[in-house]
């Protein structure tokens, strides 16, 4: 069971007492968002932010997520007696080169609801048509603006990239900036004061981001500086050792499997020795920070290293393998 953390624990400083602060709490939220991928890698080279823009989502996941957003709830008052309706789109029967979904119309009564079928929309990945058929006219809700919105979602999704893979941009930045994520629910960090400019900097690309949200949701971006004394040193310690620790269990179960599985592919086991590394160092960041010795974790971050020298020593052993190989080859 995670800790709840009381935001009322932390200290706020003024701006004028940078000096005195510990760091910056930061949050912020990136619900419904989508954004054009040309626009947000701009964005990402103008604030030297690093573009992950991930493959192109799948015909079908768009497909999905395209004919998912089609939802609308009409009341809709006739003599003097008020109906509730629900437009939206459901699952029928694909194949594997037709995706397949059914718009309908519920009607909401108090003992059994009804239901009707307004339209088929489909895809073809062999002639890579977007179809809408056998359409039904409806005094209640707009059947030919539900398909068409669908479609041009569809086109939509397919070029824009979508919250997850811009939560995995945020949280790459963030890392650098050896960011820890509180245990609390939602998008919220502590950032060491020495990265507290380049917190301003988040702060400007997530204000920039909500203009380029295709969504038209605003998106939510702030922070303040911590106070640095005792008791919030002892939180964010705490705070540390929390995140630490899962990152610690995720990295040996990596490093095992790679030991385990024979892995014969030296970049992945250096970009992994390079993980540990990394953490390592902001372990000591964070020990200058707090001004103390993080040493709750000695016995975890032992076995990491143990693991991760396995690791050094096979890509090493493997790249002499392949140069003596190469080297007889050209004798």
């Amino acid at each position: 069971m995670e800790k709840t953390l009381n935001m009322q624990d932390f200290m706020a400083a003024a701006e004028s007492d940078k000096e005195h602060m510990l760091g910056k709490f930061l949050y912020f939220s990136l619900a419904n968002l989508l954004v054009e991928k040309e626009a947000l890698s701009k964005l990402c080279a103008d604030m030297d932010i690093p573009y992950s823009g991930g493959a192109r989502l799948s015909v079908a996941d768009a497909f999905r997520s395209a004919t998912g957003d089609i939802r609308e709830r009409r009341p809709v008052t006739r003599l003097g007696e008020t109906h509730i309706y629900l437009a939206y789109c459901r699952d029928n029967k694909r194949t594997a080169n037709v995706l397949s979904r059914e718009l309908v119309k519920e009607t909401l009564n108090q003992q059994t609801n009804r239901y009707e079928k307004l339209a088929n929309i489909s895809y073809d990945k062999e002639d890579g048509i977007f179809r809408c058929d056998n359409l039904v006219v409806d005094d209640d809700i707009d059947v030919p603006d539900c398909c068409r919105r669908a479609e041009e979602l569809f086109e939509l999704y397919q070029r824009c990239a979508n919250r997850k893979q811009i939560e995995t941009i945020c949280t790459n930045y963030l890392r650098s900036i050896d960011a820890t994520k509180l245990s609390i629910t939602g998008h919220m960090y502590f950032v060491p004061r020495t990265w507290a400019e380049k917190v301003e900097i988040f702060e400007d690309f997530v204000t920039l981001l909500s203009g380029l949200n295709k969504k038209g949701t605003p998106l939510t971006v702030n922070s303040f500086y911590i106070i640095d004394d005792a008791k919030q040193r002892d939180k964010m310690a705490e705070e540390f050792y929390l995140a630490v620790k899962k990152e610690i269990a995720e990295y040996q179960e990596k490093c095992d499997y790679f030991i385990k599985s024979g892995s014969n592919s030296p970049a992945v086991m250096d970009r992994w020795v390079l993980k540990v590394r990394a953490l390592e160092e902001r372990k000591r960041h964070y020990e200058s920070v707090l001004r103390r010795e993080l040493d709750g974790l000695d016995d975890e971050f032992s076995t990491l290293k143990f693991l991760a020298q396995e690791l050094q020593i096979r890509a090493n052993h493997i790249r002499l393998q392949r140069e003596t190989g190469r080297a007889d080859f050209l004798d």
